[in-house]
């Protein structure tokens, strides 16, 4: 019997990949082995693509109706990729292979289509993880097994915008509410073979391939805040970010977002939103705005709105996809104040309407001209 290899790739939409792909293996023995480029295993690195893999996967695997790998764990030990549960062989015929990153014991094997049994999304952005699979059937005649991995989950970053220069605003957080946050996923019984790279991640949207799909979400009331340092934006209409980044070394904000894709409704505004009953997604944004008196924000300006600002957005998030929000100040009202029963505007744009007092006559009065000055 031969042993079974493997190699690995990441697949990626809409995020951008900067730096050039480096991937060896090692041909000359008939372990599992890979050798990759990856960054440091910080929050930000913690969103792979394909110079940045993961550092271990689960592998599971059936065989004519059989299971034939249960959960071998493969890791990284410097260049190299080594099943730490054993050495693995070929049988004859196919075997289909199944794989997971950061799915724990919410991944339940199967022989016909695994599953990721209520996969629930931490509240918390640190605690947050990219969650991977990949599929792949094949003999021992095909080589090595090369896994190509999916995301499963959607990314949000947010960036904000002000087009009013007569506005200064500062934003130190961001809250998604109610959301869903627990679904069960089930894995696709084709090949995950298709590997998105070479984009710019600014506005592809198109995946191929094989994709898993999402059947139950649950949870719908869930809130996920994020918070910052207090990002300044002046009235310049340049685009700032909060937690997306353009750092030419940084591809990934650890502040970014892992969530479930979910379609929602917009919240109405004519109900309130911290009601028990209350329904519909929206952002709550953390920010004091100013009103600038003069050329430029003073801090003897006066402070127009100091809180959460309720937006009501809707949602139609996919798998695999990054969603860039940018939040424009200067053109709207602002948002609504979430406490009210009934929400009001966070700015009211101040309107003129004009008229003028006729003059009014005053009793006649008559000048003599050739009157003699006494």
């Amino acid at each position: 019997m031969k042993k079974i290899l493997f190699s690995a790739a990441m697949a990626l939409v809409l995020v951008s990949c900067s730096r050039d792909e480096v991937i060896e293996i090692n041909r000359d023995s008939d372990e599992i082995r890979f050798g990759v480029v990856t960054d440091a295993a910080t929050r930000a690195a913690d969103v792979y693509c394909n110079t940045n893999l993961p550092g271990a996967f689960t592998v599971y695997a059936n065989h004519e109706g059989q299971t034939y790998i249960d959960g071998d764990s493969i890791e990284k030990e410097g260049n190299a990729w080594v099943n730490k549960t054993g050495v693995r062989y070929w049988p004859e015929g196919n075997v289909s292979f199944y794989a997971h990153v950061n799915a724990g014991t919410a991944f339940k094997g199967s022989t016909t289509a695994p599953t990721i049994e209520n996969y629930t999304v931490p509240t918390t952005v640190a605690d947050q993880k990219d969650l991977l699979y990949a599929v792949k059937s094949q003999s021992q005649t095909e080589g090595q097994v090369t896994l190509n991995f999916r995301h499963a989950l959607s990314q949000i970053v947010f960036q904000a915008k002000n087009t009013n220069a007569n506005l200064y605003v500062e934003i130190d957080g961001v809250t998604i509410c109610n959301l869903g946050n627990v679904n069960t996923f089930t894995y696709p019984t084709a090949n995950t073979d298709d590997n998105i790279i070479n984009h710019d991640g600014k506005g592809e949207t198109t995946t191929t391939g094989a994709w898993g799909t999402w059947v139950n979400l649950t949870g719908g009331n869930t809130d996920y805040p994020v918070t910052f340092d207090a990002v300044s934006v002046p009235g310049d209409n340049d685009v700032k970010s909060l937690t997306n980044t353009n750092d030419t070394n940084k591809e990934f904000s650890s502040n970014a977002m892992l969530l479930l894709p979910q379609t929602t409704t917009a919240w109405n505004t004519t109900t309130k939103p911290s009601a028990e009953t209350q329904t519909g997604s929206y952002f709550l944004v953390d920010c004091k705005i100013w009103n600038v008196a003069g050329d430029a924000y003073a801090d003897s300006d006066v402070v127009l709105w100091e809180g959460p600002a309720a937006i009501p957005v809707a949602f139609n998030w996919e798998q695999g996809k990054k969603y860039i929000y940018t939040f424009v100040f200067g053109d709207g009202n602002g948002g609504y104040d979430p406490d009210p029963d009934t929400p009001t505007p966070v700015l009211l744009p101040i309107t003129f309407d004009v008229t003028v007092d006729d003059f009014v006559p005053v009793e006649n009065q008559d000048v003599i001209m050739d009157t003699e000055a006494e």
